[in-house]
């Protein structure tokens, strides 16, 4: 009988869709192809959500990186057609130093996320923290990585 792997569940820092979104190269616009073609589950707060309509609905980005309308309405669009919804996870077990990072991690917890994808040095901080369990918090790179070396959600196997 074959095994097959399902897709990862994770959380992605509303940062690296904003970037991956303004620049059509690096790290961050593969990340946003990988989840478009299948190859992690994305799971999202509404908070997160919301946060990433706002963010990309400002003057200063929308103007000043030449985001269409239709490319906002587009990344919303996949957003809300392919992520899968999650209720954050309060309280949080530990603190975060900059509270503004607490929804990204909350939804992670709350959704029982594999990995929370990040280039945040808030967040990377506490990848080592018993109180996050199994979850892994990694950076784009190392992320990108595990999927293409077959990921491996609980390193200590239980």
């Amino acid at each position: 009988m074959s095994s097959v792997r399902k897709p990862p569940r994770v959380v992605v820092d509303t940062n690296l869709f904003v970037s991956g979104l303004i620049v059509k190269r690096g790290l961050p616009y593969q990340l946003l192809n990988r989840w478009r073609q299948g190859s992690f589950t994305l799971l999202i707060s509404e908070e997160q959500r919301e946060e990433i309509a706002i963010v990309l609905d400002r003057p200063a980005i929308a103007h000043r990186y030449d985001i269409t309308r239709e490319e906002r309405a587009e990344l919303l669009w996949l957003i809300d057609a392919l992520a899968v919804k999650v209720t954050s996870r309060h309280p949080l077990p530990l603190t975060v130093r900059d509270a503004k990072d607490e929804m990204i991690l909350a939804s992670a917890l709350g959704g029982r996320a594999e990995y929370l994808v990040t280039g945040d040095d808030d967040l990377l901080v506490l990848s080592e923290a018993a109180e996050i369990g199994s979850l892994r918090i990694l950076r784009v790179r190392e992320f990108i990585q595990q999927l293409e070396t077959g990921y491996s959600p609980n390193p200590a196997g239980g």
